[in-house]
């Protein structure tokens, strides 16, 4: 027991300041929108791009197979999105004060630290496994995990662009 405590403990210490920042924020960012709450196509892009560019940084420095991976990571998008699409098909937008307001759910708190908890967790074991970087098919496993998790935020967005459009064009 002591020695995975110890394991624990070293991971935590050797986890950059900059990766419990960016968890507080997703926790901080979930939380908000637990409740009613304005809907911003930028702000909903924001978490993605942050998850989009750490994995993306790390599969073309880091991998010896960054093109297998990144076609894995590609395809692997298209079932996330559909499985995010269908997560929030009853999710109900309406327009106050000409501006769209979302009711709260616990859908994409959920969504941001499942993306942070893959992404750590693949990163920890990178870092105590360096060897995985050019195992052919961990990259293709790290391909499909971080494309698939990735998917899970875009279909949210859509349905959000989806529900401005449809509302938005009903007023005028």
């Amino acid at each position: 027991m002591a020695d995975i405590l110890k394991i624990i403990f070293q991971i935590i210490h050797n986890t950059p300041f900059w990766v419990w920042l960016v968890l507080l924020i997703l926790i901080k960012r979930g939380s908000a929108l637990l409740a009613e709450s304005q809907v911003s196509l930028g702000r909903s892009c924001i978490m993605p791009a942050v998850f989009i560019i750490w994995g993306l940084d790390t599969i073309v420095n880091r991998f010896g197979n960054p093109n297998v991976l990144l076609n894995f990571y590609v395809v692997s998008l298209i079932p996330g999105f559909f499985l995010s699409y269908f997560l929030y098909r009853n999710k109900k937008f309406y327009i106050r004060n000409t501006v769209l307001v979302c009711e709260g759910s616990i859908i994409p708190l959920v969504i941001m630290l499942l993306n942070f908890l893959v992404k750590y967790t693949l990163n920890v074991l990178l870092a105590t496994r360096p060897m995985l970087y050019n195992d052919f098919q961990f990259n293709i496993l790290y391909g499909c995990i971080c494309g698939f998790t990735i998917g899970l935020f875009f279909g949210g967005i859509y349905k959000t662009i989806q529900a401005k459009k449809q509302l938005f064009g009903r007023k005028k």
